[in-house]
C-alpha cells in the first residue's frame, strides 16, 4: 500500500505543500481545471488523504478564492476608466418658436445642434487614476491574502483530521490489546490463578476504549466535513487514510524561524501591503480634492445653427466656460476630509504594522514551544511509557502482576501515544500560523510535486 512505503511522508507533505496551484488563470480556464481534475482527484483522495492533492483541488473549485480574482478584474479594469474624459454631450435648442404654433419648428427663429466637452481641473484626472491603481493593487493583495488565509486553514483542518484519522487508528490498536489482556484474564480466572473482579475490570476497560473510539470518530468525520466544504465537495464525500506519520520526520521537516521574518513583514505580508496602497491611495485623492479646489474646470462646445426666418440661414456658434471652485466652500471641506482621510490611513498602517509584528512573535514563541513539547514526548515520554506497559503486560501474562498495574501501564502507554500525535498536530498547526503571520508565499508546489 501506499501507506506503507510513505512512513514519515505525511508531516513533511505539511510543510512542503503549503501552496495553491490557482488564481492566476482565467475564470474560464478556472472552469476548466474543475472538470479536468475532478475525476482523476476524487479517486486519489478516496484511497488516501494527501494535502498536495487538497490544496490543489481547493485551488481549482474553491468559489472564495474565484469570488476574490473577479473582484480583483473588477478593481482592475475601473483603472482605464479612471483616466478617461467626462462623457461628450450632444445638444439640442430651438430659439424663437412662435407661441401660436409651439410645433411648428420651421418657423423658428434659430435651430442649433452642438457638441460639449468638459475638461476637469488640471492633473485631477491623473490624481483620480492613482486611486484606482492603488484600489486594484489592493485588491490584488486582497487575494493574495485569501489564498494565505485559505492555506493555513486548510493545513489546520488537514492537522486536525490526521490527529483524528490517527487517533482513531491508534484506539483500534488498544482495543486489540485488551482485547487480548481479556482473554488473558478469562483463562486465569478459569483456571483459578486470577480473580472474577480482575476480569470484569478487563471487560469495563474494553468497553472504555469502545466509547473512546466513537468519539475519535465523531472528530474525524468533523475534519473531514470542513475539508470537503473547503475543496467544495459534498460534506459526506469520501476522503481516505492519512499516510503514518512520524514525530521524528515532524522535527525534522518543521521549518525553522526566519531571523529576518519581522524585517521582511512590510513586503511579504498582504495586508500590511495593502495598507500602504490605502495610504497612497489616500494621498492620491487628497491631491485630486486639493487641484479641484484650487483650478477650474473647462467646457468647451461648437454649435450649428440653422436660421429660417434671419438673414443667414446657416452659421455656427462656440463657447467656453469655466467653474470657479474659490467661490464653492465645499470644495475646502472636501479638501479637509481628504487629509483627514489620508491621516487615518497613515495611523491605520502603524496599527497594522505593529499588530503583524505582535502576531509573528506570538506564532513564532507556539512554534519553538510545540517543537519542544514533541521533541520531549517522542524521545523520553513515550520510550518510558512502552516499556512501563510491556512491562506490566508481560507480568500479567505470566501470572505474575496485578491488573490494577496492567490497565494502569496501558492508560499511560495509550494517553502517551495519544499526546504524541496530538502534539504532531500542534507543530503542524503552529508551523502554519506562523507562515501565515510571516506572510509566507503559496509557492511549495514544483511542477504539481511535493517538495521534499
Amino acid at each position: 500500500m501506499r501507506r506503507e512505503r510513505a512512513s514519515g511522508r505525511l508531516v513533511i507533505a505539511w510543510h512542503a505543500c503549503a501552496a495553491l496551484a490557482l488564481g492566476q488563470a482565467s475564470p474560464a480556464v478556472a472552469a476548466e481545471d474543475v472538470t479536468s481534475v475532478d475525476a482523476a482527484t476524487e479517486r486519489e483522495l478516496a484511497a488516501e488523504a494527501r494535502l498536495g492533492t487538497i490544496l490543489r483541488v481547493i485551488g481549482a473549485r474553491s468559489p472564495d478564492l474565484r469570488e476574490a480574482g473577479e473582484r480583483a478584474g473588477a478593481a482592475e479594469a475601473r483603472v482605464a476608466a479612471a483616466a478617461r474624459l467626462p462623457d461628450p454631450e450632444l445638444k439640442g435648442e430651438l430659439w424663437g418658436v412662435p407661441l401660436a404654433h409651439p410645433v411648428t419648428f420651421g418657423d423658428a427663429g434659430t435651430i442649433m445642434i452642438g457638441l460639449r466637452q468638459s475638461f476637469p481641473a488640471w492633473g485631477s484626472r491623473d490624481a483620480k487614476e492613482r486611486v484606482a491603481r492603488e484600489d486594484a493593487s489592493a485588491a490584488g493583495d486582497g487575494v493574495e491574502a485569501r489564498r494565505q488565509d485559505i492555506v493555513a486553514q486548510a493545513r489546520r483542518a488537514f492537522a486536525t483530521y490526521a490527529r483524528a484519522d490517527r487517533e482513531y487508528r491508534i484506539h483500534l490498536e488498544h482495543v486489540g490489546l485488551t482485547s487480548r489482556l481479556v482473554e488473558s484474564a478469562r483463562a486465569q480466572y478459569q483456571t483459578g490463578r486470577g480473580s472474577q473482579q480482575d476480569f470484569l475490570r478487563m471487560q469495563a476497560e474494553l468497553s472504555r476504549l469502545h466509547v473512546d473510539v466513537a468519539s475519535v470518530e465523531q472528530q474525524r468525520r468533523s475534519a473531514q466535513a470542513l475539508l470537503n466544504a473547503l475543496m467544495d465537495r459534498s460534506s459526506d464525500a469520501p476522503l481516505g487514510p492519512v499516510a503514518e506519520p512520524e514525530a521524528a520526520a515532524a522535527l525534522a521537516a518543521s521549518r525553522g524561524v526566519a531571523a529576518d521574518a519581522e524585517e521582511r513583514l512590510a513586503a511579504r505580508r498582504p495586508e500590511l501591503k495593502a495598507a500602504a496602497r490605502a495610504v497612497k491611495r489616500s494621498e492620491a485623492a487628497l491631491d485630486a480634492a486639493r487641484r479641484e479646489a484650487e483650478l477650474p474646470s473647462f467646457t468647451v462646445g461648437a454649435d450649428y445653427w440653422y436660421m429660417p426666418m434671419g438673414p443667414w440661414t446657416h452659421a455656427y456658434g462656440a463657447m467656453v466656460s469655466m467653474t470657479l471652485p474659490w467661490l464653492n466652500p465645499g470644495r475646502a471641506a472636501e479638501v479637509e476630509a481628504a487629509e483627514h482621510v489620508a491621516a487615518a490611513e497613515r495611523s491605520a498602517l502603524r496599527a497594522q504594522s505593529a499588530a503583524a509584528r505582535y502576531q509573528l512573535r506570538d506564532a513564532e514563541a507556539k512554534v519553538r514551544a510545540a517543537r519542544e513539547a514533541l521533541a520531549l514526548i517522542h524521545d523520553r515520554v513515550v520510550p518510558d511509557a512502552r516499556r512501563s506497559f510491556e512491562s506490566a503486560q508481560a507480568q500479567f501474562q505470566a501470572g505474575q502482576g496485578d491488573v490494577s498495574a496492567v490497565l494502569d501501564a496501558e492508560r499511560g502507554f495509550l494517553q502517551i501515544r495519544i499526546e504524541e500525535i496530538r502534539a504532531m498536530a500542534e507543530l503542524e498547526t503552529s508551523q502554519a500560523d506562523y507562515e501565515r503571520a510571516a506572510g509566507a508565499p503559496v509557492t511549495a508546489l514544483i511542477g504539481g510535486e511535493e517538495r521534499r
